[in-house]
């Protein structure tokens, strides 16, 4: 109480009236003009991982995944987002381009009610396909029932199969509908909007400080080119469900079962690090409990797809740290380090992206695999040493900032923001 009434005499004297007592009343009362280190870490770390955290689309889990091993899963996956956000823009490219090729696919064939959210479903994992005569059921550590892992269910990962057996008979083409993912998801279009609302806000809070000649952190500058990747990601994976807990399965004869597992199981070519990523000890693919991020039906990455957005994408983010090139650092020696780093992120980062993709589909330099995989694992240790320099040099570099990155903007407080 003392300090808020001493805070209002101050207030009211630079205003040219004073307050006698504490019962006088005064109409709209501005904030302080200034903001202290706490108030830039906290909101930039804050809208770091909230807009990482939000971005980011997991497919479909295991149904015997715990509630622990979900939520470990997807803090993993916002850690290696914010370390290659590059490497889920071209995840989430590809995932938009599969959407959007089948979709149209299962428009040409008279399904004009699937659209790119039912498509990605699919991809993700959604949809499980098991024998009528099936084992008993059995609990899981999610309190869900699923039949025994003896025999999995077939993961379907592609619109065509469920085409096909909607067109033969196999399956009601009314069984799977958009409301029923609607119920699914736990995402909305309303959450996705404010997430992407507090990027531009931030955004527009930069833009503002540059307009009006005051100075930036490396910090919010490097918050920026995290909140671009975030919004990019989020636009790509717009029509995709959000912490899908399990999937949709549906009981079809054992002979369709086995006709689909031949012709459309998972292939391991299709993802390297298959086995890696989900149980290395699974004797067979088809026993596939969970489809990783990094899958795709047609190829794993698909490196001819997610080249140009990753080496666009990485392009970018060493150019928003370019933009601190003529920035003020406590010592010479750091602004020396923070370009040096900067100019391996704007090399490192494509070549090694150039030569994952030559080498997956130029088979002709096979001869050359130790060579590149030593140029490879080079760039990519390098990369990885400039971030996390950069990472680090973002807080060190508040011990020592102009006097202006405190001042405030008034008029951005207007604008709603969370």
């Amino acid at each position: 109480m003392l300090n808020s009434t001493k805070f209002l005499r101050e207030v009211s004297e630079e205003l040219g009236y004073r307050i006698d007592d504490t019962g006088h009343k005064v109409g709209w009362v501005d904030g302080p003009n200034s903001r202290g280190t706490l108030d830039i870490v906290w909101t930039c770390e804050f809208l770091l991982f909230t807009c990482l955290w939000a971005s980011l689309h997991p497919n479909v889990p295991a149904p015997e995944d715990s509630e622990r091993a979900k939520w470990l899963r997807k803090l993993k996956l916002t850690g290696l987002a914010a370390l290659f956000p590059e490497v889920f823009i071209g995840i989430a490219f590809v995932n938009w381009w599969d959407a959007r090729h089948d979709a149209r696919l299962m428009r040409e064939h008279g399904f004009a009610k699937w659209d790119r959210k039912m498509c990605a479903f699919v991809r993700m994992g959604g949809v499980w396909l098991q024998a009528e005569s099936g084992p008993e059921l059995g609990s899981t550590k999610s309190g869900f029932s699923l039949p025994c892992p003896k025999v999995t269910p077939f993961i379907c990962v592609e619109a065509d199969v469920l085409r096909t057996m909607f067109q033969t008979g196999v399956l009601d083409p009314g069984c799977l509908t958009r409301e029923m993912i609607d119920d699914k998801s736990k995402g909305d279009w309303f959450i996705k909007v404010v997430a992407c609302w507090q990027a531009v806000y931030f955004g527009l809070q930069c833009i503002g400080r540059w307009a009006y000649g005051l100075p930036l952190t490396t910090l919010e500058l490097a918050t920026v080119g995290y909140a671009i990747y975030a919004l990019i990601i989020y636009l790509m994976w717009w029509s995709k469900p959000v912490d899908i807990s399990m999937p949709v399965v549906f009981t079809v004869s054992r002979q369709s079962l086995d006709h689909v597992r031949y012709l459309h199981g998972p292939k391991v070519e299709n993802c390297p690090s298959w086995r890696k990523i989900l149980d290395p000890k699974l004797p067979d693919v088809n026993e596939i409990r969970r489809v990783p991020e990094n899958y795709s039906v047609t190829g794993g990455m698909r490196p001819e797809l997610c080249i140009y957005p990753v080496l666009l994408s990485s392009t970018l983010f060493a150019g928003v740290h370019f933009a601190a090139w003529n920035f003020e650092f406590p010592t010479g020696t750091e602004q020396n380090l923070w370009r040096i780093c900067c100019i391996i992120m704007a090399t490192a980062s494509p070549l090694s992206t150039a030569l994952y993709s030559i080498r997956g589909r130029v088979a002709e330099i096979r001869q050359f695999d130790i060579p590149l995989m030593v140029v490879f694992f080079l760039c990519f240790l390098m990369n990885v040493v400039a971030r996390l320099y950069l990472t680090v040099e973002v807080f060190v570099h508040l011990r020592a900032v102009p006097v202006g990155c405190y001042e405030s903007l008034d008029w951005m407080a207007v604008l709603p923001h969370i």
